[in-house]
Order: C-alpha cells, then structure tokens, then sequence
C-alpha cells in the first residue's frame, strides 16, 4: 500500500473514531485487500502499523492541531466545518510538522483530493486555503 493510501485510510479511521464507529474493525477492512492480493503476512502488517501511527498519533494530538488550524479557517470554526474536512485538516497538519521526508506540497495535495474526493465540492479548495495559508506561515517564520 503506497503512502497516499495509508493517509486516505487514516483519514478514514480519524472520521469513523470521531463518529464513534469501530475503528479496529475497519481498519481490517480498509488494508485486508493488500494481504490477499499481496500473500505478504508482512506486508499486511507494514500497512497496519503505518495506519495505526498516523492514527494514534493525530488522536493523540487532537487538541493541539485543533488549536492550530483554528487561526486559519477565516470565517469558520471548528465546530461547524465539515467533520470530514476536520479530520483531513489534522493529518494534514500532524503529517506537515511530523514526516519531514516528506514535501508539503505532497502533504497539501494529497490532503486537496481527499477532500474533493470524500467531502463537498468546495472542500478541496477550501483544505488548500487552510493548508496553504499554514505553511505561508510556517516557512515565513522559518527564515
């Protein structure tokens, strides 16, 4: 499973923990095909523990990327995006500040196509603001 996927399953997860659904049990079902297609025990294993990373590790910092996306939403609050748009935003921002081998420009545009692809029409360009607009900041202070 390639890093886009595991970022699109956890976002997926993120959504269904905030929903109060099983995460554990669709967990399985979202990376299950790779062992059948695979045969790879390992492989498998690879996927779940990348997933789970992502996962627990947004969870665990839920608050704090609450509090940093907050200053960029312009005329939104947290409570009344969509919560898909939310769970998006906090990988997005957990895998910005945390995979640092990976660029934000991948981040960002992996983040604009979950949203197009799993929230409302405007969601994409509205993530790219919002993410844009983080790491204008972000590289700014940076210099």
């Amino acid at each position: 499973m390639a890093r886009i996927q595991a970022r699109a399953a956890a976002m997926q997860l993120l959504y269904e923990r905030l929903e109060g659904g099983s995460a554990e049990e669709t967990l399985g079902e979202l990376i299950g095909f790779t062992q059948e297609t695979s045969g790879s025990e390992a492989k498998y294993s690879d996927d779940k523990a990348l997933i789970g990373h992502l996962v627990d590790g947004v969870t665990a910092q839920a608050a704090t990327l609450d509090r940093q996306i907050a200053p960029y939403l312009r005329g939104w609050t947290l409570e009344r995006i969509a919560r898909v748009d939310l769970c998006i935003l906090r990988l997005a921002f957990y895998c910005l500040q945390n995979e640092k081998d990976t660029p934000a420009s991948i981040i960002i545009k992996e983040a604009v196509d979950m949203a197009t692809r799993y929230s409302t029409d405007k969601s994409g360009a509205f993530v790219n603001g919002v993410l844009s607009a983080y790491l204008k900041d972000t590289e700014g202070a940076a210099d």
